[in-house]
């Protein structure tokens, strides 16, 4: 079912406002920070492993996991690097742990195997993904060349862009920044994912308006409804 992104009149600034003013240079310096191909790889598996419905420690949990096997060994036969994926993604092996103490089972084992298992060949066979990104001056265009990945969208690919200081003004239209967008009364009547772009286009207008790039203000919110803005930011 399309998201349905409806604004309501805001007659009060959202009250996290004045704590960006402050931390704005703390979040500035920490979304510059260019990735190494190591790092992006990581990122690349987390991002694959997230979304839909899956939470962030679930996410992060399973991508110790898969990172704990070097899928990107090269001497990973793809049909064995599969059904190994599958295996561990199938086992109750993850955070959080339940109510009773027990831990969790990921929740798409099969289908996130063949994306992961996919996302490797594309990665070997596109090479360094630092020096393809490098090579790209426009945002857009990379993230437009990432979508190339399996299992990677125009969400997924600018997360990933953003956590690893390739972006600065790609909106991340997620939950959170939603949320922040109905709170301050910045949209319309718009559906995800069809108008993904005009939506992008508000929060880039918004971002402009604060003096904020996309990516850092984006952090800032996700860190902000998660209740970790503070110590992580300074």
């Amino acid at each position: 079912m399309p998201l349905t992104c409806t604004s309501s009149p805001v007659s009060d600034p959202p009250v996290w406002l004045a704590s960006w003013r402050s931390l704005a240079p703390a979040y500035e310096r920490r979304s510059r920070q260019m990735a190494s191909e190591c790092a992006l790889r990581q990122e690349l598996i987390f991002c694959l492993l997230g979304g839909h419905g899956v939470s962030f420690e679930l996410a992060r949990s399973a991508t110790d996991v898969v990172l704990a096997l070097s899928p990107f060994d090269r001497r990973w036969p793809p049909e064995v690097l599969a059904s190994t994926l599958r295996s561990e993604l199938g086992a109750p092996k993850f955070d959080p742990r339940r109510r009773d103490g027990t831990l969790r089972r990921y929740r798409y084992p099969c289908r996130k195997a063949e994306l992961i298992t996919a996302a490797v060949d594309w990665s070997h066979r596109v090479g360094p993904m630092t020096e393809s990104l490098a090579a790209i001056g426009c945002e857009h265009e990379r993230r437009n060349w990432l979508c190339s990945c399996p299992g990677l969208g125009p969400k997924s690919a600018s997360w990933l862009l953003r956590n690893t200081g390739y972006a600065e003004d790609l909106a991340i239209l997620d939950v959170h920044v939603l949320r922040a967008m109905r709170e301050a009364g910045r949209l319309d009547d718009q559906h995800l994912p069809r108008d993904y772009l005009a939506i992008e286009r508000r929060f880039l207008e918004w971002c402009e308006e604060l003096g904020a790039s996309a990516a850092a203000f984006d952090l800032f919110l996700w860190e902000w409804q998660r209740g970790d803005v503070g110590a992580s930011s300074l």
